[in-house]
């Protein structure tokens, strides 16, 4: 196993694994759903908002489309059991953790890995469960995900 050096900024395997582009892809897509359901909840909340509200209309036909599948409904009952009933804090939580991991170079790599990985899961487990969010801003969700991609890599060390 590679250790990091000091000067080189060489990783070790585990910590290549740890911040690689698996788990980066799946905090990228919970720290998009987390900004777009946070979005909504504020628009939706300040009844004085000047922001159009016809998003929703996709959002509701999205979701609509979803509940026919098979696997949805699946998807979002696991997600409520695994948040423990509390699905935003978990995603904070999960979306924080991620970009701690990311940003601490120098924690125990055995836990920072497990860390990393569970938060991934959770954070792609969530991308399924909040797909309706992601209609939400139409096209601009391609921007809102590079957006999302380019602040995980900046925390990335």
């Amino acid at each position: 196993m590679v250790t990091v050096t000091g000067r080189t900024g060489e990783r070790s395997e585990t910590r290549k694994k740890t911040v690689g582009a698996g788990p980066g892809f799946c905090h990228t897509l919970g720290l998009l759903v987390l900004a777009l359901s946070e979005w909504v909840r504020a628009d939706l909340k300040d009844a004085t908002s000047y922001a159009s509200h016809s998003y929703l209309k996709n959002m509701i036909e999205f979701a609509a489309e979803l509940a026919d599948t098979d696997w949805y409904k699946p998807a979002v009952d696991l997600y409520d059991k695994v948040s423990f009933g509390q699905p935003r804090a978990a995603l904070w939580a999960a979306v924080f953790m991620a970009l701690v991991v990311r940003l601490n170079r120098h924690g125990p790599e055995e836990a920072q890995q497990a860390l990393s990985w569970v938060t991934a899961a959770y954070c792609l487990l969530a991308t399924v469960a909040l797909m309706p969010y992601l209609a939400a801003p139409g096209i601009g969700v391609i921007l809102l995900l590079a957006v999302s991609a380019g602040l995980v890599s900046v925390a990335t060390r």
